[in-house]
């Protein structure tokens, strides 16, 4: 009896772990492409040949450039606006890039900060495709979504003791 308890719980668990597995037919992947490897091209979505490269690298280090130049307002900052401004850009065919629209902005200026680096950034090496029926590969304009957010940075506190003990070796505050 303990036998057959023990082979119908095992049973029991077994039988749904099974069922969340997906049955592959013999030669089948179900890996799907990045999302940077797809565009829509004539209503279809289509596999890109090679994406849109920024100094050889991808869009994370585009981000990266844009915000190590994005400026905070001063006027902004002082009013402590803060929030992240999302902006959908565009990997022109020539590899220039455009502000396509504006998806969220606490700030009208925050915008225009963004958008000052966007225009101004160098090119990209654009997205190119194959064409089904040539086989010649062209380039295609390719769109990201760039979030930049502001926060304002937290005001340093002014404490008189801090100096007194920067001199002395080995001090040690209390409770450490």
């Amino acid at each position: 009896m303990k036998k057959f308890l023990f082979y119908a719980v095992s049973l029991l668990l077994v039988l749904p772990a099974m069922a969340q597995t997906p049955a592959d037919a013999p030669g089948t992947t179900t890996s799907t492409p990045p999302a940077d490897e797809l565009v829509i091209s004539d209503g279809q979505v289509a596999r890109l040949k090679k994406a849109p490269s920024f100094k050889n690298k991808g869009f994370e280090k585009y981000w990266k450039w844009v915000l190590s130049r994005v400026q905070y307002p001063a006027d902004m900052e002082e009013q402590k606006v803060e929030g992240v401004v999302q902006v959908r850009i565009i990997v022109e065919t020539d590899g220039s890039v455009t502000v396509d629209e504006v998806l969220a902005s606490p700030h009208e200026k925050l915008t225009e900060a963004v958008t000052r680096v966007v225009e101004n950034s160098p090119k990209w090496t654009p997205g190119i495709m194959t064409d089904k029926e040539s086989g010649l590969d062209y380039p295609v304009r390719v769109s990201y979504v760039l979030p930049v957010e502001f926060k304002v940075r937290p005001q340093k506190l002014v404490d008189p003791t801090i100096g007194r003990y920067n001199g002395q070796k080995n001090f040690k505050p209390y409770g450490s």
